[in-house]
């Protein structure tokens, strides 16, 4: 019985200690209430304002919506030119980084300037707005390509949906879709010339060439083996019995199984150097989107919303300028 108040101070104070999950939860929705009615407090207060200053706000609106407008004009429109690269010999970030020397042209120089580097007329690389490359992921590392990393954001541990080396996936930004053609002679020119690209591309031609030097001969070895016969027990290959000669069992060794295994690896060879043609090959090459990155009705949109924020700043400007003129005074 003496130890009956410790027990029962203690049951108070785990009370005390213990969190109510209702009333948590009620304390999370009464926040996000609270947030919300003052988001809406906000927009009222902003469409008041804008509704006291509606003739500051129209002219401001028209004005911006007169510049989205012209800026969608079709000489300032951009179009998206993207293909997806094949890569023999070579791995994708050598060659990534010999695309990117393209993306880092300047024309501080003549030397450095996009023109110079692919050689192209003037009038053709002031219309190139930007190059860039991005990897290519193979979920499952199947040697299939399922996406593309456009954000570079791709983790360097994850074994299982990794990098293809083999791949790589360009973007051009033009203002002329008609030059494209042109500018990609003068891109796969640039990156079929490397010398480091070319040179691997030699490299792994020749090995290709090996290899399948190497598979003819082992083909040629086996069919010879194939017309080669033995006996099964070669104490009775000839026995005279009876005045008849008897013959004994013979066998033909089997190598079709092994044939047929030097056949296919041949013939991934031989597919592989038929497709080696050059070290960066775009079989589609350059596809070019329709659809403008900066079109008429996007840009009216994008200028329409800025001059609705800087609408909004006028209006607190026009409302609350004798408090600011009275502070600047002072």
């Amino acid at each position: 019985m003496q130890y009956a108040p410790t027990q029962k101070k203690y049951m108070e104070e785990k009370k005390q200690n213990e969190i109510n999950l209702l009333d948590v939860i009620q304390i999370v929705f009464r926040g996000i209430g609270k947030f919300c009615l003052s988001l809406l407090h906000l927009a009222g207060n902003t469409l008041r304002l804008l509704f006291r200053n509606k003739v500051l706000v129209f002219i401001v609106l028209v004005v911006f919506s007169a510049l989205g407008y012209y800026a969608g004009r079709p000489a300032n429109r951009i179009f998206r030119a993207e293909a997806m690269a094949i890569i023999n010999g070579s791995l994708a970030h050598t060659v990534m980084d010999a695309s990117r020397r393209l993306a880092s042209a300047s024309h501080l120089s003549d030397f450095t300037t996009l023109s110079a580097k692919l050689d192209l007329p003037d009038s053709i690389a002031k219309n190139i707005v930007g190059i860039s490359s991005y990897f290519v992921i193979d979920f499952l590392n199947d040697s299939t390509p399922d996406m593309v990393d456009f954000r570079g954001r791709h983790s360097w541990t994850d074994t299982l949906n990794v990098r293809m080396p083999n791949r790589l996936y360009f973007r051009v930004l033009t203002r002329n879709v008609s030059q494209i053609p042109t500018f990609e002679k003068a891109f796969l020119n640039y990156l079929n010339t490397n010398p480091r690209i070319l040179g691997e591309f030699n490299v792994s031609k020749n090995n290709l060439q090996r290899r399948i030097d190497m598979l003819n001969r082992e083909t040629h070895r086996l069919d010879s083996m194939a017309d080669i016969s033995y006996f099964h027990f070669p104490g009775q290959q000839v026995d005279l019995r009876w005045n008849s000669l008897f013959v004994g069992r013979q066998d033909v060794q089997l190598v079709h199984r092994d044939l047929r295994l030097l056949y296919d690896l041949k013939r991934r060879d031989e597919l592989e150097l038929a497709n080696s043609t050059a070290p960066v090959v775009l079989p589609t090459g350059f596809i070019v989107n329709p659809r403008p990155e900066r079109g008429r009705i996007r840009s009216m949109a994008n200028y329409g919303i800025a001059g609705l924020f800087i609408a909004i700043g006028l209006s607190l400007l026009v409302e609350n300028r004798r408090r600011i003129f009275s502070y600047l005074s002072n």
